[in-house]
């Protein structure tokens, strides 16, 4: 009985080592160069644990964010070199991913309502100020935010996709369409609006 133990574990022993040993047949990193081509708003509301998208009307004022997602296009793509192996992996593999590099970063993000916000800031006038970005589980400033995200060698498209949140509450109206535009290192800007929502 001991001996069949023995036998066992050692032939346990010996699988894991012929497994350890199998190559994962991950594909080289690729290098991604792409450029930002417009943007996607989306309402968020931060009521719960996590913020979420919304598509009501009326969203508490000290909840309300914006998801921002910059629409990409692909300018350079490695090929992909394709590798064959004898053995498949008997165990899940992690490969790394891809490298993504902007031609273009982020120079500047501006905030503007349709209607005036409060005393000081008539409609069209520039709010990033009363915005802050989620990053991971704190609240930075926009151009903080833009400063980290510009430092990173290998940015990966879709920055502000955890969403911009309200900072301080209007005070001249409840009804508010916002919008975006990113300035690019090229010049170029990107606009896009959000649906109307009630800041209540």
């Amino acid at each position: 009985m001991i001996k069949k133990i023995f036998f066992v574990f050692a032939l346990a022993l010996i699988s894991q080592l012929i497994v350890s040993c199998v190559n994962c047949n991950c594909l080289p990193i690729k290098t991604v160069y792409y450029t930002n081509k417009a943007l996607l708003l989306r309402n968020m509301d931060f009521s719960l644990a996590e913020p979420k998208i919304s598509n009501a009307a009326i969203i508490s004022g000290a909840n309300y964010g914006i998801q921002i997602q910059l629409q990409t296009e692909i300018i350079v793509l490695n090929k992909k070199q394709i590798r064959f192996g004898l053995m498949q992996a008997a165990y899940a593999c992690s490969c790394p991913e891809d490298d993504f590099i902007a031609k273009d970063n982020i120079a500047s993000l501006k905030i503007f309502s349709n209607n005036d916000f409060d005393a000081t800031h008539p409609k069209n006038t520039d709010l990033s100020l009363y915005f802050k970005a989620k990053r991971n589980n704190a609240m930075v400033t926009i151009t903080d935010y833009i400063a980290a995200i510009n430092d990173q060698k290998y940015g990966y498209p879709n920055n502000f996709y955890e969403g911009i949140f309200l900072q301080t509450m209007p005070t001249s109206n409840k009804k508010h369409k916002f919008k975006i535009a990113i300035t690019l290192t090229d010049g170029r800007v990107l606009e896009a609006e959000t649906t109307e929502v009630e800041l209540t």
